[in-house]
């Protein structure tokens, strides 16, 4: 292409997030160096097909103007072949140069009007229904028919997001990434991904979220299995400051950039900072198969002692305890502090306690609040070896 690539994730009710998350993670890779990528859905409130919470970038607004449009599949495909505003929606992608799905989601493209009589690659179960939507299944991973690529399932995401980065931004970026992955035989050596400044190479426990409203646009990037690297800018110093103290003692590796309407007040983006920071540890976090799931940490700092206890339980819930001795610190409001750790709580879908102790600076309190989640939350997210792999409950699931 002779301009820069503009690609829309078009998501919707009982998405995978798995198709998704390869995807996305190999198609952003290119973008961020040839083109732009949006998160696209017809509501403002979407959950994939495990109840997760997703925040789009865009919402509502037409898919017309983007380049490539890759829905990726999931058992809400099938769901919503009849749910007309989606359809609608999506037919407003029919002069996008590259339509792309994996699994079921094609039917979606087909019930908008956008592939009919497409070679389409499928899972054998699956064929009679596609011949029925005017498509034509072939039994193969991935497929390219003229501007139609699809994958039969998750098992061809990745080559069918290697094959649309080769269509899209052309055969050497695709061969740097591939390079990079270490997917691909040939003249580089397979490594890890190549991490940006304060951004660690992702995990299985990653996630990144992007929360974009008309008072802020938040994006946070999280690897719970860091080492505490982190790149934070909020326009509040105060709140980069407390959120560092989340990264370095709990060996978090994060990235926060956030933009609010601050000549207001600092409201909105303290709020939307910790919705979308509690998003990524719920999306991080999956099923919480494993993990610790409780724990609890004191803190001193200087004369202040604050105690912290959080359970992943998958139930919200905070109760905040502290008295301030002043209406701000640093220029954050005092109020700001227990409304950021309730809406983390509401989004993390945990259980968190936070008691001050004691304490005569506010500066001192608020550091000392966040060190102690900070290794309340490392000590109840790591995996614990003795639980091979069960979930930590008693009812088989937290949800």
């Amino acid at each position: 292409m002779n301009t820069a690539p503009k690609i829309a994730f078009a998501i919707y009710d009982g998405f995978s997030a798995l198709d998704f998350a390869v995807l996305y993670d190999t198609l952003a890779r290119c973008s961020r160096a040839a083109g732009s990528w949006e998160i696209c859905s017809a509501s403002t409130d979407v959950y994939d097909s495990h109840e997760l919470h997703i925040y789009p970038t865009r919402v509502t607004a037409s898919l017309a103007g983007f380049d490539l449009v890759v829905v990726p599949g999931g058992p809400g495909a099938l769901e919503r072949l009849e749910q007309q505003n989606l359809l609608d929606w999506l037919a407003t992608a029919q002069e996008s140069q590259y339509l792309a799905a994996t699994g079921d989601a094609v039917l979606l493209l087909a019930a908008a009007g956008l592939v009919r009589g497409r070679r389409v690659a499928v899972r054998p179960e699956m064929a009679n229904r596609l011949s029925q939507s005017d498509l034509q299944p072939v039994s193969e991973p991935v497929i390219v028919d003229g501007p139609l690529a699809t994958a039969s399932d998750a098992g061809g995401a990745m080559d069918l997001a290697l094959k649309l980065c080769e269509i899209v931004f052309g055969e050497k970026e695709t061969q740097d990434l591939a390079c990079d992955l270490g997917i691909r035989a040939g003249d580089c050596i397979p490594t890890a991904p190549i991490p940006q400044t304060g951004e660690s190479s992702p995990s299985p426990r990653s996630a990144v979220v992007s929360r974009k409203t008309g008072e802020t646009e938040v994006e946070v990037r999280l690897d719970i299995d860091g080492s505490g690297k982190y790149q934070i800018d909020t326009g509040l110093p105060f709140l980069d400051h407390m959120l560092t103290q989340i990264a370095v003692h709990g060996l978090f590796d994060l990235f926060v950039q956030a933009r609010g309407d601050l000549h207001i007040d600092p409201h909105h983006t303290v709020e939307d900072v910790a919705l979308a920071l509690g998003s990524a540890y719920q999306q991080a976090l999956g099923d919480r198969t494993g993990i610790v799931r409780m724990a609890s940490a004191d803190c001193p700092m200087d004369e202040s002692l604050a105690w912290a206890a959080v359970d992943f339980s998958g139930r919200p819930y905070s109760v905040i305890q502290a008295e301030w001795h002043g209406p701000s610190v640093g220029s954050l409001p005092v109020s700001l502090i227990p409304h950021f750790l309730e809406s983390f709580a509401l989004q993390a879908r945990c259980n968190l306690h936070v008691n001050v102790r004691y304490g005569r600076d506010d500066h001192h309190q608020a550091e000392a609040i966040f060190k102690a989640l900070a290794r309340a939350m490392s000590a109840a997210t790591r995996i614990d070896q003795r639980r091979s792999g069960q979930v930590p409950s008693s009812k088989g699931v937290l949800f």
